[in-house]
């Protein structure tokens, strides 16, 4: 089984929060098997020990912001967009299935811009499926946040002979469009790539995450009314907070490998999903990296959470600032209790929720596709 996947980038140092999710896939692809070609949009690419890669089809970063952007403005600029953004993708993708004759599927992940034209190219000139995981629910419109008005046209994903999505609201969603095969495989964690740190843990509550919008209320729930009523307490916010956060301190964001040591020095991480999650039903990847890594989680409610782990033990739930604050003194006040449901957790992920798991369903996918 050979794979060509397409994805938004594989560069680490770029910000955004799907390359950690390529990587861990590319990865589990390898180990499941299969031999992994990867073309990025944009950032540098590099090939590793799982996979070869190619270099993206634009010269720089701003190029590819250049042609996105034209895909968003008026009509006459979204004609412009399609006819060289879609001559340049056509152009680099025959480029390497002319070197590569033994491609057996091609993955495009997260990009709806190219996944309505591309795969019925690649279906007539090259004969091979093409599948389309959809992993950001910011491209359903239902449960979009982003109100310009190419975020509310669910996109056109017909020429595809598969749709995966990461929930199974999501995948409804896609099927109510009309689009028959449509697969869930969730989000997981290599455990290996979040794997436990030991240090020494001189923070007691951490939360990182892409902004408050959507979580206004959970913030203040979880973070600001706690914070100040345990007030001994170090609470410490990475990301952007345009908001009340009572008295944690916030911290600048960091590489990779500097959160996950983070996450290993706090006693407890917090788990805090936007509301159009809680709504759709889905969990976002910081759950299983969280857990994978062995540490005491604490989640606002979610219907999809008890699929996946259980609650006050592998997880605790905190529906409201008063639990939130009880739950944080109990933890707090009990090392063995916290290292119990850490360890749960990654006991759960290792032996349902690795990239390997899901990587074998893929591997399952393809192989039926490409057997057609």
């Amino acid at each position: 089984m050979k794979i060509l996947a397409i994805c938004s980038s594989i560069d680490l140092s770029l910000p955004g929060g799907g390359v950690p999710i390529w990587w861990q896939m590319m990865k589990s692809f390898h180990e499941a098997g299969a031999e992994v070609v990867v073309t990025p949009c944009y950032g540098t690419s590099f090939s590793s020990p799982w996979w070869r890669s190619y270099q993206k089809p634009f010269g720089s970063i701003r190029d590819s912001v250049f042609f996105y952007g034209l895909s968003r403005g008026p009509s006459a600029s979204k004609r412009l967009f399609e006819h060289f953004f879609e001559q340049k993708w056509e152009k680099h993708l025959a480029s390497i299935l002319s070197a590569e004759k033994d491609i057996d599927v091609v993955l495009l992940l997260s990009l709806p811009n190219l996944a309505e034209k591309i795969p019925s190219w690649i279906r007539k000139e090259y004969a091979i499926p093409t599948v389309y995981y959809e992993s950001d629910i910011q491209n359903i419109p239902k449960y979009s946040l982003d109100h310009r008005p190419e975020k509310h046209r669910f996109p056109n994903l017909s020429a595809c002979d598969s749709v995966v999505c990461s929930f199974e609201k999501t995948s409804e969603e896609f099927r109510a469009s009309g689009i028959k095969n449509v697969k869930t495989i969730p989000f997981g964690a290599d455990p290996m790539f979040f794997a436990p740190i030991k240090v020494v843990q001189d923070i007691d509550v951490f939360f990182s995450g892409y902004g408050t919008l959507d979580r206004e209320e959970w913030i203040n729930s979880m973070i600001a009314v706690p914070s100040k009523v345990l007030n001994e307490a170090r609470f410490f916010v990475e990301g952007s907070f345009d908001i009340d956060i009572g008295l944690a301190k916030k911290i600048q964001s960091v590489s990779l490998d500097r959160y996950i040591h983070r996450c290993c020095r706090s006693k407890i991480n917090l788990n805090i999903l936007r509301q159009q999650f809680i709504d759709a039903e889905v969990l976002n990847s910081r759950i299983f990296e969280l857990a994978s890594l062995g540490c005491c989680v604490v989640s606002n409610p979610c219907k999809s959470l008890e699929q996946f782990f259980e609650p006050n033990r592998e997880i605790i739930v905190a529906e409201n600032d008063k639990e939130a604050v009880e739950v944080y003194r109990r933890l707090l006040a009990s090392e063995d209790e916290r290292v119990a449901i850490g360890q749960a957790a990654r006991r759960r992920v290792l032996k349902e929720h690795t990239y390997l798991h899901r990587a074998r369903e893929f591997v399952r996918l393809f192989k039926d596709l490409s057997s057609k």
